[in-house]
C-alpha cells in the first residue's frame, strides 16, 4: 500500500514537473511579449481585468472541491454514483454560470468601469473588453470541471498536460496576432478565452472516451447529490471567497490605489517568485487525492512520512527564496527588458509571502483531502477581514506603495501557518492512540 502510493506520487510529480516546466516557460515568454505589444499601462490593465474574472472560479459554491473528494472515494469503490456526481455537477455549475453571466452583464452595462477601476480608456471599449472576457470565463467555468475528474483518478499530471497545451497555444497565437496585426486588449482577451475553451473541450473528450462507462445524462441528475456535495462544499466555498479576498484582490487594490503602471511592477515581481508556488503545486496537486485515499484506508504511517519529507523540502525552499530576493533586480532586468522600477521591499515581502504560503499549504492540502476544514474556515474568515484594511493602511498611511499590499497579505496568511500545523499534529497524534 505504501509502495503503491509512493509510486503514484513519484509518477505524477515526474510528469507534472516536466509539463509544468514547459508551461511556465510559455508563460514567462508571453509576459515580455505582452508588455512590448500592449505597453506597461495596458498590460497592467489586462492583468487586472483577467484577475477580476478569475474570481468566477470561486463562485462554484465549493462544488469542484467537494466533487474531487466524492469522486476519489467513488472511483476507489467503483460505485455507480460516479455518473450522478458528474451530471449533477455539470448542471449545477451551468446554472451558476448563467446567473453570474446575467448579473455581471447588467453590472457591466450600468457601472462606469473606467472611473471605478481607474482605467484611462473610453468607456465603450472597457465594457466591450469586460463583456468578451465575461463570455469566455462563463463557458470555461463549466467546461473546466474535467480537471476534477483527473484529480479524482489520481492523474493530476494530465491536468498539467492540458495547462501546458493551453499556455503554449496562447503564446503561439499572441505571437502570430501581434506580429501580423495590430495588438489590442480585446484581441488578447479573445486569444486567452478561445484557447482555454478549446483545451477544455479536447480534454473533456479524452476523459469520456477513455472512461466510456462514465457519461453525462440528464437522467443522472440528482438533487440528493447536490445536498451530499454541499455538506463539505459550502465550507470550501466560504474558504474560497476568503482566499479570493486575501490573494486575488491585490492587482485590483494596486490599480485603484496606485494606478496601472504599479500593477505591472507588482505582477512581474510576483511572477519572479511564482516558480516556487508552481513547484509547491506540482508536489501538492497529486497529494490531495492520495491523502483522501490514505486516510480512508487508515494508512497514517504513510501520511506522517510524507509530512516529514515536505518539511525537510521546506527548509531548502527558504534558502532558494532568500537567494531569489537577493538576485531579484538582476533577474528582472534580464527577463523584462523594460525600464521598470522594483522596490527592494516589494521583493522582500514577495519572498516572505511565498515562504508563509507554502508552509501553510503543506498542512492545508492534507486537511482538504480528509474534509477537516472547520478550523481553516474560521482562520480564512479572520484573515479575509484584516487583509484589505491592512493593505489600505500600509499604502496610504505608511507610504509603502505596492509593497504594502503584499505585506498585508503576508500578515493575513500567517494565521494559516500557525493554526493549520497545530490541527494536523492534533489529528495525527490521536491516530497513534
Amino acid at each position: 500500500m505504501l509502495d503503491e502510493k509512493n509510486s503514484i506520487l513519484k509518477k505524477n510529480i515526474t510528469y507534472i514537473f516536466f509539463f509544468k516546466l514547459i508551461s511556465v516557460l510559455f508563460v514567462y515568454l508571453s509576459v515580455p511579449l505582452l508588455i512590448e505589444a500592449l505597453g506597461v499601462d495596458y498590460y497592467g490593465i489586462w492583468i487586472t481585468v483577467y484577475s477580476i474574472f478569475g474570481w468566477i472560479y470561486l463562485l462554484d459554491l465549493g462544488l469542484n472541491n467537494g466533487l474531487k473528494n466524492k469522486l476519489t472515494i467513488a472511483f476507489l469503490k467503483k460505485e455507480n454514483e460516479v455518473n450522478e456526481y458528474i451530471t449533477t455537477s455539470y448542471i449545477s455549475l451551468a446554472f451558476i454560470a448563467i446567473v453570474f453571466f446575467l448579473i455581471s452583464s447588467l453590472l457591466i452595462y450600468f457601472i462606469n468601469l473606467g472611473n471605478l477601476l481607474n482605467i484611462p480608456l473610453e468607456e465603450w471599449y472597457i465594457k466591450t473588453l469586460f463583456f468578451i472576457t465575461l463570455i469566455s470565463f462563463a463557458i470555461i467555468f463549466i467546461l473546466s470541471i474535467y480537471k476534477q475528474f483527473f484529480y479524482a483518478l489520481q492523474k493530476s499530471s494530465i491536468v498539467e498536460l492540458s495547462m501546458m497545451f493551453y499556455n503554449g497555444l496562447v503564446l503561439l497565437l499572441l505571437y502570430l496576432f501581434f506580429h501580423y496585426s495590430k495588438s489590442s486588449l480585446i484581441t488578447t482577451s479573445i486569444i486567452y478565452g478561445a484557447s482555454n475553451i478549446l483545451i477544455c473541450i479536447i480534454f473533456t473528450y479524452i476523459f469520456f472516451k477513455n472512461k466510456n462507462e462514465y457519461t453525462f445524462s440528464i437522467k443522472n441528475f440528482k438533487f440528493q447529490k447536490i445536498k451530499e456535495l454541499s455538506r463539505i462544499s459550502v465550507g470550501f466555498f466560504i474558504i474560497q471567497i476568503c482566499v479570493l479576498i486575501i490573494l486575488s484582490t491585490d492587482n485590483l487594490l494596486v490599480i485603484i490605489l496606485l494606478g496601472p503602471t504599479e500593477v505591472t511592477s507588482y505582477n512581474n515581481a510576483f511572477k519572479l517568485f511564482q516558480l516556487f508556488l508552481i513547484v509547491s503545486t506540482i508536489i501538492h496537486a497529486p497529494l490531495w487525492a492520495l491523502y483522501t485515499d490514505a486516510y480512508h484506508k487508515k494508512d497514517f504511517k504513510w501520511i506522517k512520512k510524507m509530512m516529514l519529507k515536505l518539511n525537510v523540502l521546506f527548509i531548502f525552499l527558504i534558502l532558494f527564496v532568500a537567494l531569489t530576493i537577493y538576485l531579484g533586480p538582476e533577474i528582472l532586468a534580464i527577463w523584462i527588458n523594460e525600464d521598470i522600477f522594483y522596490d527592494p521591499k516589494l521583493l522582500l515581502f514577495m519572498g516572505l509571502f511565498v515562504i508563509v504560503r507554502i508552509f501553510g499549504e503543506i498542512y492545508i492540502t492534507f486537511l482538504n483531502g480528509i474534509g477537516k476544514i472547520k478550523i481553516q474556515l474560521i482562520v480564512s474568515i479572520s484573515a479575509a477581514i484584516i487583509n484589505i484594511p491592512l493593505s489600505i493602511i500600509f499604502v496610504k498611511y505608511f507610504d509603502l506603495g505596492n509593497s504594502g499590499i503584499i505585506l498585508a497579505t503576508v500578515i493575513s496568511i500567517s494565521i494559516y501557518a500557525v493554526a493549520m500545523p497545530i490541527q494536523v499534529f492534533s489529528i495525527l497524534s490521536k491516530k497513534n492512540r
